[in-house]
């Protein structure tokens, strides 16, 4: 049995989350099947993790509906469970961890309808513990979801494996607006169509995210660094850092503006930041830039990511302008 469990604040409790209409959880988003569009990060339902978040839902859907129906406020409801859970004494057969996972899953099972991060995995009920899948595992399954999804895009624009199969392909991806490029094709008309429809439904933003996770190991810390400025300062401004200059007061566009003071000055009417994590935002901010600055802004080169494909497969390609050999120097 499946539980259909989906989060809703039944409480209305302040400070969480609560949702006009029911929305999954979490933890199953992240297991969720995707398979007409590129997803960055695909994890099996094989999972030993999947299936013990799915079976303490099936054991605890039934008692939080109960529950509700029960008591009327959060109040009885934790009054309840802390006498069912610590001081009945039916439960001395169990170690203090395994009783407060019984209570906090009934507890998160009543409150939201579902477990919203997966639940406490210490619950007795599982019986065994949860083994992860090791690296090779998960890059594996991984990469394979998104070669499938990849197969299917193309499948449903007219574009069959056969055709696709007689060109060496490799995916070029911007960091900033993750505009998507191909190149190993010599008839126009596929390769517009092929960058036309990567470029649509953030096809080509979770390919981007796709390509940095395989190779996060080998991406220099200061590639990283002016990417995630780039991007944050594009999300509050609406602006490209890359249209400043260096210079001895710092960044600075063609006005004369520097870098912070319009970083600042964006913040303050942005949504993008929630407003208690504005001067967080800053500080961060202001502590990349001058980082990037001591390294020397224009040295360190854009993130821009390749992938090969060819056959329906996803090739990794070392990327030699971002990797952290080129870099050693800045270290």
């Amino acid at each position: 049995m499946i539980i259909n469990s989906s989060y809703y604040n039944h409480y209305n409790l302040k400070g969480r989350y609560t949702p006009e209409k029911p929305e999954m959880p979490s933890w199953k988003e992240k297991y969720a099947v995707t398979e007409d569009k590129v997803k960055s990060n695909n994890y099996s339902q094989d999972n030993d993790a999947f299936k013990a978040y799915t079976k303490l839902e099936e054991i605890y859907y039934p008692l939080g509906v109960s529950n509700r129906a029960k008591y009327r406020t959060e109040a009885e409801l934790y009054a309840a469970l802390s006498q069912k859970y610590y001081l009945s004494g039916n439960y001395k057969g169990y170690s203090y961890s395994e009783i407060d996972a019984m209570y906090t899953n009934e507890l998160e099972m009543t409150l939201y309808g579902c477990l919203t991060t997966g639940g406490n995995v210490s619950d007795p009920q599982l019986k065994r513990g949860i083994m992860d899948p090791s690296d090779s595992e998960q890059k594996s399954y991984n990469r394979n979801m998104v070669n499938v999804q990849l197969g299917n895009i193309f499948s449903k624009a007219g574009l069959s494996s056969s055709l696709l199969a007689k060109y060496n392909m490799t995916f070029t991806i911007d960091p900033l607006n993750y505009k998507l490029k191909v190149s190993g094709v010599d008839d126009k008309g596929i390769a517009d169509n092929i960058e036309e429809i990567l470029n649509t439904d953030n096809n080509s933003r979770e390919l981007f995210y796709h390509i940095m996770k395989s190779n996060s190991g080998s991406i220099s810390k200061d590639v990283l660094l002016k990417y995630h400025a780039l991007s944050k300062f594009k999300s509050v401004t609406g602006q490209d850092l890359r249209d400043y200059k260096q210079t001895a007061l710092g960044m600075v566009n063609e006005k004369g503006e520097n870098v912070l003071d319009v970083y600042k000055e964006a913040l303050k009417t942005t949504n993008v930041v929630p407003a208690l994590f504005k001067g967080d935002a800053y500080r961060d901010f202001a502590e990349n830039i001058e980082k990037l600055l001591t390294k020397g802004f224009s040295c360190i080169p854009d993130l821009n990511l390749s992938i090969e494909y060819k056959n329906g497969v996803l090739y990794d390609v070392v990327n030699e302008s971002v990797v952290v050999s080129r870099f050693q120097a800045f270290i």
